[in-house]
């Protein structure tokens, strides 16, 4: 699974079922090894694969716990409100997520900002990986490839502790 947020996105309070569903459905990818070799990587979940998540599970453990798709349809849409508690954890092992967040706010938020920060992790892993690249590629040893990637980690932090430490010291110079 593959956490997609937008970057400097705020997170939103989410209250219906129906909404929470959706945003796990807007930001919840599913990995390489959940993708046919034709599909595009960072596409989203279709409910029927989701249903097919929580049925194989259903099937290997025994718990007799089945969906269907058009059912996982109806609950985020908001036409099925009051689905059984069964199919609440299900939906949460479908997405990796605690069921908690399907019943209360402060654990929703708590996982959306567990989401939102997976998500902000994964993009800087592939910006360094990119620059390590794009340096090689012109050329660069493996060591002062090294060395510009700590140059621009330390110039960020720099930059980061300037902005919140002097507050509008962009808008004074502007």
């Amino acid at each position: 699974m593959v956490i997609d947020h937008a970057e400097g996105a705020q997170l939103p309070l989410r209250g219906t079922l129906a909404e929470k569903l959706e945003y796990l459905f807007d930001k919840i990818r599913p990995c390489g090894d959940e993708l046919d070799p034709a599909d595009e990587p960072g596409r989203k979940y279709t409910n029927r694969e989701i249903a097919e998540k929580i049925n194989k599970a259903a099937a290997g453990s025994g718990n007799g716990v089945t969906i269907s798709g058009a059912y996982v349809g109806e609950l985020r849409r908001g036409v099925a409100t009051d689905p059984r508690a069964s199919h609440i954890e299900a939906l949460a092992t479908a997405f990796r997520v605690d069921p908690a967040y399907f019943l209360n706010t402060p654990a929703t938020t708590r996982i959306q900002e567990q989401l939102h920060l997976l998500d902000q992790l994964r993009a800087t892993d592939v910006r360094r990986v990119a620059l390590r690249r794009l340096l090689q590629d012109a050329g660069l040893s493996k060591e002062s490839a090294r060395l510009v990637e700590q140059m621009v980690a330390r110039l960020q932090a720099v930059e980061s502790q300037a902005a919140t430490g002097s507050g509008s010291t962009a808008q004074q110079g502007a």
